[in-house]
C-alpha cells in the first residue's frame, strides 16, 4: 500500500468521523429532549355521536404512549369535557384509567341547549403541551324539550384555499412541489378547478382538486415574479388566493418514491448559499429513525433510503444546513404492517323485535388469535345518526399525529390503491404541522413542565398567597379534608411558589372538599386550581343545521327517550361502587369507642376523662389541650395530636366545646405518625352519625367548596327477552341503543361472545367494535343489520 492510498484512506475515515460526529450532535439533542418529553395519546370511543338531552353518552377512553402506541399506565386520571362552540364546558368528568383504559358516561341534562358540541380528552400531563394533542370528536345534541329554530334558507358559506410548498419554502429558480386545500368555513374539502397566474397574469398551469379538496402541482417561480391561484369551485363560488412568497436564497426538498420501496429525497440551494454538507434527519414520533449527511454537488445532494428503515404511520423528514439548523420539513405516512383485525362472526341482516343478537368475536394479528380489549355500541341510523366514522385504528396512526382536523380519516387505510396514496401524499403535505419547536430541542436544554402525570391518582392542586401583596407563602402546612364517615385527610407544605398538592386517589363523585391551613399564618387566602385545561384548539365545529324534514326522527327519538326515562329511570342510575380501600389513612387505630356503648356525658371533656385513658385533658395557660399516652414508652406525647372531626383537622380547644351526643364512635393512634412532611404525636378520630360535622364552626378563611372527584361507574341496563313471558312483557322498549359494553375481553385464542336483545324500535342498526391488544395493535369492524 503506498503512502497515497494511505492518506486517502485516513481522509476517508476522518470524513466518516466528522460525519458522525455532525449527526451525532443532532442526535444527542434530540434524544435529550425524547426522554424528558414522553408523549401520551388518548382515543375515545364513543357510543354514537348524536344525543338528545335526557340521554346518556356512554364512552371508553384508551391511553397508549405516543412513540411505540403501547397501552400505557403512567396517567391514572383521563379528563373529558364537552365544550360548546365558545369554548364553555357544559360537562365535565374524571375518569378512573387502569392499565391504559377507563370508561364513563354523561346524562345530557334538560338545560342544555341543542347545538354542535365538543368532546374532548387528555390527561393531567398532556396539559404541558399543545391543545392541538388532545383527543377530539364532534357531538350533535339537540334539546327536543326546547323550541327548535329551523334555518329558512341555507347562505353560501365561505370558503378558503391555502398552499404548502413541500419542505416548506419556495425558492427562486428551483422547482417546487406545491400542495394546496380548498375548504369551507369548517374545515370541509371542496372539489374544484384552478390556474396558477403569475403578475402578467398570464396562465402557468391548471391543476383540480382531488381528494376532500386537496391537491398538488410543480413550477419553478422565478425573481421578481409573484404568483397568485384562482378556483373554481364545485358549489359555483370562486377563490383567489396569492402563493407564498418565493425567497431568493434557501433550500427546497422533493421527496419521490420508486415502485420498489426505494425513497429518494433531493435537497437543492438557491441564490449562491454556501456549498457546504446539509443532514437528513429522520423520526417517527420522537423514535430516530435515520440521519445522514451529504454534502451539495452543483447546488443539489440526493438522500437514498429503503422504506423499511421507517416506522409505521408518520415520519417527520427534516433537513439541516452545515450551522445544523433545521431549514426544510415535511411528513411521509407508511401503513402500518401490522393491525388488529376484529370480526363479529356472521351475523343475520335481520332480525325480529324483542329477538337475541349472538355475535363471536375474534381477534386476530397475522391469521393468529390474539386476546385484546374492545370495546362494543350498537345503535339505530336514522338522518340524523350515520355511522360514526371514528377509528381507533385511523386515530393512533395518522390523526393524531398531525394536530388537526381530518375529513374522513378511514379513508386513508381503505386500500393501497393509486387514489388512496396520492390522498394520503396531500394529506401530509398539507398537515405538516410539527409536533414541537426545533428550537428547543437544538439548544438543550431541559423543558420545564407545569403539569405532573398522576401516577397513583387524582391530585387537587392549590396555592397559597399573602392576601395583601399576593405574593406566595411557602413552607406552610395546610389541609385537605372530604368530611364523611370514612376519613378523607390530606395534608401538604407549600412550596417556594406557595403551590400544595394532596393526592386523593380514592375520592369518588360529588362532595364538599375543606382546605385550611396551620394557623401559622392570618392574612392569606387559598385558591383551589382548575384541574381542567383552559387552552382550546382553533378548529371550527361543524355547522348545526336541523330541517324541517328531521322533526318526524327528531320527535319519534325523542318519544323513545322519554319512555326510557319514564319507565326505566331507577335503572339507569345505578352505579358500581368502586372497589378501594375503606381503611382510614392511619390504618387500625391502637383503640376505637363507640360512644353509645358508654354511659352518655354531656361534654367532651368529661367522655375523654371517664373512659378514654389514652387521652389526656390538659389546661395550658387557659386553653384545653390533649395529649396521648404511649403505652409502649409508659409517657405522653406533648400536645397536641392530630384531631379530626369526620376527617376534618380540628384543635383540642374545638373538640372540647362540641357536643358528645353528635359523636358516633372515637378511634385513638397511641404512637407518632409520620405522613408526608409532619409528624403527628398520636391521632384522636372522632365520627359524627351522619358524618357532617353537625354544626362544627371553622375558621373563616377556611376554603369550603363543592368538588367532584373521579367519576362513578354507571351501570348499563338493556332488557333480556330469553323467555316467552318477557317477550310477551306488556313494558314498553323503545331503545335507540341496544348494547353499550366497555369491556370485552377476547381469550387467548382471541374469541368471545356476545348477546344482546332488539327493542321495540324497527330500523336499521349498526354494531361498532374498536379495541387494541396488548402489543399495541389497533383494529375496529362494523355491520349493520334489519329489525323489522
Amino acid at each position: 500500500m503506498n503512502r497515497y492510498t494511505i492518506l486517502f484512506a485516513l481522509l476517508v475515515l476522518f470524513a466518516g468521523q466528522t460525519m458522525a460526529q455532525d449527526t451525532a450532535g443532532i442526535i444527542g439533542r434530540f434524544n435529550q429532549y425524547r426522554k424528558s418529553s414522553y408523549q401520551e395519546k388518548l382515543f375515545v370511543h364513543t357510543d354514537k355521536n348524536f344525543y338528545l338531552a335526557g340521554e346518556i353518552i356512554w364512552f371508553k377512553v384508551y391511553n397508549v404512549d405516543g412513540t411505540y402506541h403501547l397501552p400505557t399506565d403512567m396517567s391514572k386520571i383521563a379528563y373529558l369535557e364537552i365544550l360548546d362552540q365558545s369554548n364553555k364546558p357544559v360537562m365535565q368528568g374524571k375518569i378512573a384509567l387502569k392499565k391504559g383504559k377507563g370508561n364513563g358516561s354523561f346524562y345530557l341534562p334538560a338545560s342544555i341547549n341543542s347545538g354542535n358540541y365538543r368532546l374532548r380528552a387528555y390527561t393531567n400531563w398532556m396539559k404541558n403541551f399543545s391543545a392541538a394533542w388532545y383527543f377530539e370528536k364532534p357531538v350533535t345534541i339537540v334539546n327536543s324539550f326546547k323550541p327548535l329554530t329551523l334555518p329558512a334558507t341555507d347562505s353560501m358559506p365561505r370558503c378558503y384555499a391555502a398552499f404548502f410548498p413541500e419542505g416548506g419554502n419556495l425558492v427562486n429558480g428551483l422547482k417546487s412541489k406545491v400542495a394546496f386545500h380548498v375548504t369551507d368555513e369548517y374545515g370541509k374539502g371542496i372539489d374544484g378547478s384552478g390556474w396558477l397566474l403569475n403578475d402578467n397574469n398570464d396562465t402557468l398551469l391548471r391543476f383540480n382538486t382531488h381528494q376532500f379538496g386537496m391537491g398538488n402541482f410543480s413550477f419553478t417561480p422565478a425573481a421578481g415574479r409573484r404568483y397568485k391561484a384562482i378556483i373554481a369551485m364545485s358549489n359555483g363560488q370562486t377563490v383567489q388566493q396569492d402563493l407564498p412568497a418565493a425567497s431568493e436564497r434557501g433550500y427546497v426538498m422533493q421527496l419521490t418514491e420508486a415502485a420498489n420501496g426505494s425513497i429518494n429525497v433531493q435537497v437543492s440551494a438557491g441564490g449562491n448559499m454556501d456549498q457546504g454538507p446539509v443532514f437528513l434527519f429522520v423520526h417517527s414520533r420522537q423514535d430516530v429513525k435515520l440521519a445522514e449527511k451529504q454534502s451539495l454537488s452543483n447546488g443539489a445532494a440526493i438522500f437514498h433510503f429503503d422504506k423499511s428503515r421507517l416506522a409505521d404511520g408518520i415520519s417527520h423528514i427534516t433537513v439541516f444546513n452545515a450551522q445544523q439548523q433545521p431549514v426544510c420539513e415535511r411528513l411521509y405516512f407508511k401503513q402500518p404492517a401490522q393491525v388488529l383485525s376484529v370480526s363479529a362472526g356472521s351475523p343475520a341482516s335481520q332480525y325480529g323485535t324483542r329477538k337475541r343478537v349472538g355475535l363471536s368475536v375474534t381477534t386476530q394479528t397475522v391469521k393468529s388469535g390474539v386476546p385484546a380489549n374492545l370495546s362494543l355500541a350498537v345503535y339505530r341510523t336514522h338522518a340524523l345518526q350515520d355511522i360514526d366514522a371514528s377509528s381507533i385504528l385511523s386515530y393512533i396512526w395518522l390523526s393524531s399525529d398531525l394536530g388537526n382536523h381530518i375529513e374522513s380519516p378511514g379513508y386513508y387505510f381503505s386500500g393501497n390503491s393509486d387514489e388512496v396514496k396520492e390522498a394520503t401524499e396531500n394529506l401530509v403535505l398539507v398537515h405538516g404541522w410539527r409536533r414541537f419547536k426545533w428550537d428547543e430541542v437544538l439548544a438543550g436544554e431541559k423543558p420545564v413542565f407545569n403539569y405532573m402525570p398522576e401516577y397513583d391518582g387524582h391530585v387537587i392542586n392549590a396555592r397559597l398567597v399573602n392576601q395583601a401583596d399576593e405574593s406566595p407563602l411557602a413552607g406552610i402546612g395546610a389541609y385537605l379534608s372530604v368530611p364523611g364517615t370514612q376519613v378523607h385527610f390530606y395534608n401538604s407544605k407549600s412550596n417556594a411558589q406557595g403551590s400544595v398538592s394532596f393526592d386523593v386517589r380514592n375520592y369518588y363523585g360529588q362532595n364538599e372538599i375543606i382546605l385550611q391551613t396551620d394557623g401559622t399564618v392570618s392574612n392569606y387566602r387559598i385558591d383551589v386550581q382548575n384541574p381542567f385545561s383552559e387552552t382550546y384548539t382553533q378548529h371550527p365545529l361543524p355547522k348545526f343545521r336541523l330541517w324541517e324534514k328531521d322533526r318526524d326522527v327528531i320527535n319519534e327519538h325523542s318519544i323513545g327517550m322519554q319512555v326510557i326515562n319514564a319507565y326505566d329511570a331507577p335503572r339507569l342510575s345505578q352505579f358500581a361502587l368502586p372497589v378501594i380501600d375503606t381503611m382510614p389513612f392511619y390504618g387500625k387505630g391502637s383503640k376505637k369507642y363507640r360512644l353509645d356503648d358508654y354511659t352518655r356525658f354531656s361534654s367532651m371533656e368529661e367522655v375523654l376523662r371517664e373512659y378514654v385513658p389514652e387521652v389526656a385533658v390538659r389546661r395550658i395557660n387557659g386553653r384545653f389541650h390533649l395529649m396521648v399516652f404511649d403505652w409502649e414508652l409508659k409517657n405522653y406525647y406533648p400536645p397536641d395530636p392530630l384531631v379530626l372531626l369526620d376527617g376534618v383537622k380540628v384543635n383540642s380547644q374545638t373538640i372540647i366545646g362540641y357536643d358528645p351526643l353528635k359523636v358516633n364512635s372515637l378511634e385513638v393512634v397511641t404512637n407518632r405518625y409520620i405522613k408526608g412532611d409532619f409528624i403527628y404525636n398520636g391521632i384522636v378520630s372522632l365520627t359524627t352519625y351522619h358524618g357532617d360535622m353537625q354544626d362544627l364552626k371553622l375558621d373563616a378563611k377556611t376554603v369550603i367548596m363543592d368538588y367532584e372527584g373521579l367519576q362513578l361507574q354507571r351501570e348499563f341496563y338493556a332488557p333480556v327477552y330469553k323467555t316467552g313471558q318477557q317477550a310477551d312483557s306488556r313494558m314498553p322498549d323503545f331503545r335507540n341503543l341496544l348494547w353499550w359494553a366497555p369491556n370485552i375481553e377476547t381469550d387467548q385464542t382471541g374469541q368471545a361472545n356476545i348477546e344482546f336483545y332488539t327493542s321495540d324500535i324497527k330500523g336499521t342498526y349498526v354494531a361498532v367494535l374498536q379495541g387494541m391488544d396488548a402489543h399495541g395493535n389497533a383494529g375496529s369492524h362494523y355491520f349493520t343489520f334489519e329489525v323489522k
